[in-house]
C-alpha cells in the first residue's frame, strides 16, 4: 500500500521545538510528513499515547458477526475499556503497560451477557466479564514489539504503524496487529486488529499538549475463537468498533462505566494500582 500525502494546508510550529524537559525530549518537525518513520513515531506516541508519562484510558464499542459464506450474522456488542500507563525511555522508544476489559452485552438490549447461545450450533456458554493484562509491551517507531508472553496460552504478536493520511488539519494513523494464540486442546487462533486513529495536525505539533484528543475505529477479522466449537465449519468473525481515549473515568462511553463501576469496583476507583499489580491468567 502506498504512503500518500496531502500536505496542502498544514498548521506548524517553530522548527526545533521540543516537548518536556527529559533527556529524550522529542523535537517536533514544522510539519508533519506521513513517509518519515519518525513522524510516524510521534502520531503514535501523541495520538495513541502520551508524551508524558500519565496514566491513560481508551474505550471502544461495537458489535461482532459471524460470517459464513459472506452472510453477517450479529452475535454480541463488545464494550471494551483499555487502561494504559506510559514509560518513556532514553532512546526514544517506550513502555506501555495496558490492562483490557471486555463486556459482551446482547446486540438487541445491550444488556450484559450471562449466558450466550451459539446460533450456528445451538451451544450455550455461561458469560462472565473478560480481564487481559496488564501486560507491558515496548514500541519504537515502527510499531511495537513483538509479543510472545501471555499467562495460560502461547502467543505470537506483531504490530506495524502507518501509513498515514493527512488532509488540511486532519490526520488518520493506521495500526495493525497480527496475533496467533495457541492453547493445549485447542485450534490455532487468529486475529486481525486494523485499527485507524483520528486527531488534529495541529494537536499533534503543539508542543504544550503531550496526549491531544484522538479517536479511533477498528476492524477485526479472525477466525472462529476456539471454544464456539465451530469443528470445520468454515467461516470468520468480523467485528466492527470506535472509540475514543481519555483521561478521567467519567469520561468513557456511559454504558461502559456502568458496567465497570457494576463489576469492577476496585478498578473503577483506582486502575492506577491494578495497572502495577500481576497480570490476569488468559482463559478464554
Amino acid at each position: 500500500m502506498q504512503r500518500r500525502s496531502l500536505l496542502g494546508g498544514l498548521a506548524g510550529v517553530a522548527v526545533g521545538a521540543t516537548f518536556g524537559s527529559r533527556a529524550n525530549a522529542t523535537t517536533l518537525p514544522e510539519k508533519l510528513d506521513p513517509k518519515n518513520k519518525s513522524h510516524l513515531g510521534l502520531l503514535q506516541k501523541k495520538l495513541i499515547y502520551a508524551m508524558d508519562d500519565r496514566p491513560l484510558i481508551w474505550w471502544i464499542r461495537g458489535n461482532k458477526y459471524g460470517s459464513i459464506n459472506g452472510e453477517l450474522t450479529p452475535l454480541w456488542t463488545l464494550n471494551v475499556i483499555l487502561f494504559k500507563s506510559v514509560s518513556h525511555n532514553e532512546d526514544g522508544a517506550f513502555d506501555a503497560k495496558s490492562m483490557e476489559i471486555v463486556y459482551k452485552t446482547d446486540v438487541e438490549t445491550d444488556e450484559p451477557l450471562s449466558k450466550w447461545r451459539n446460533p450456528y450450533n445451538g451451544d450455550v456458554y455461561d458469560e462472565e466479564p473478560l480481564i487481559m493484562g496488564p501486560l507491558s509491551r515496548r514500541f519504537t517507531d515502527d510499531g511495537p514489539i513483538s509479543q510472545t508472553d501471555l499467562p495460560g496460552a502461547d502467543i505470537k504478536r506483531s504490530g506495524s504503524i502507518g501509513p498515514a493520511e493527512i488532509s488540511g488539519d486532519d490526520v488518520w494513523l493506521i495500526s495493525d496487529t497480527h496475533v496467533v494464540l495457541n492453547r493445549k486442546g485447542q485450534k490455532s487462533f487468529r486475529a486481525n486488529d486494523l485499527s485507524t486513529y483520528h486527531g488534529k495536525v495541529s494537536d499533534v505539533l503543539d508542543p504544550t499538549n503531550p496526549s491531544p484528543a484522538s479517536t479511533m475505529t477498528v476492524h477485526i477479522v479472525q477466525s472462529w475463537h476456539p471454544w464456539m466449537n465451530m469443528g470445520d465449519q468454515e467461516g470468520t468473525l468480523i467485528t466492527r468498533l470506535s472509540g475514543a481515549k481519555c483521561f478521567d473515568l467519567e469520561d468513557i462511553h456511559p454504558r461502559i462505566l456502568t458496567m465497570v463501576k457494576r463489576y469492577h469496583p476496585k478498578i473503577a476507583k483506582d486502575f492506577v494500582a491494578r495497572l502495577d499489580g500481576p497480570p490476569e491468567r488468559f482463559y478464554r
